[in-house]
């Protein structure tokens, strides 16, 4: 009799024990698993271009954002590969975008209407890069130069997928 209720007492904390390391290893995994698009090497950046700075990549949430100019933007879903994600970190090494300002003058002698704006916010690793320009900004030749090289090379990227070959043109145009 009293080996039928040590085994009782046995098997419930096993039951027990069973269950907890089951809703700790349950719960481990629901932290590791996020939601979001977020990529293997904790690269995202935050990318807007165009007048007013209305187009938006944007690679923490998974989406791009297009200016439609005279009707509403439209966003949808769209991931780049971490292929692509560590060409362009590549290209900001190389054109060293962690070193420049987070925000450059404005011209004085001449004005560009109208205007192109660029915003671009990095995650790389722990830290985060913010850097804002725009067509009228005072920027050294190579520099800009090299900015634009980082714009084309987003641009492309985005531009070849076919989510956003599927949206339709802009209606309407900035004079």
């Amino acid at each position: 009799m009293v080996c039928l209720s040590k085994l009782k007492v046995l098997l419930v904390t096993s039951v027990i024990v069973f269950s907890i390391i089951l809703m700790i290893v349950a719960t481990s995994l629901q932290n590791t698993i996020s939601p979001s698009p977020k990529n293997d090497f904790n690269f995202n950046l935050l990318f807007r271009y165009g007048v007013g700075a209305k187009n938006e990549l944007n690679t923490f949430e998974g989406t791009y954002t297009k200016d439609m100019v005279l009707d509403p933007p439209i966003t949808i879903k769209l991931t780049l590969s971490n292929a692509e994600l560590e060409q362009i970190r590549q290209k900001m090494v190389e054109v060293g975008f962690f070193d420049y300002p987070e925000d450059f003058p404005l011209r004085t002698d001449f004005w560009v209407t109208p205007r192109t704006d660029y915003y671009i916010k990095v995650e790389n690793g722990s830290s985060v890069k913010e850097v804002s320009w725009n067509s009228n900004s005072m920027l050294e030749n190579n520099v800009q130069d090299n900015l634009l090289q980082l714009v084309d090379l987003i641009r492309s990227t985005v531009e070849q997928k076919p989510e956003y070959k599927a949206l339709p043109p802009a209606r309407g145009a900035y004079l």
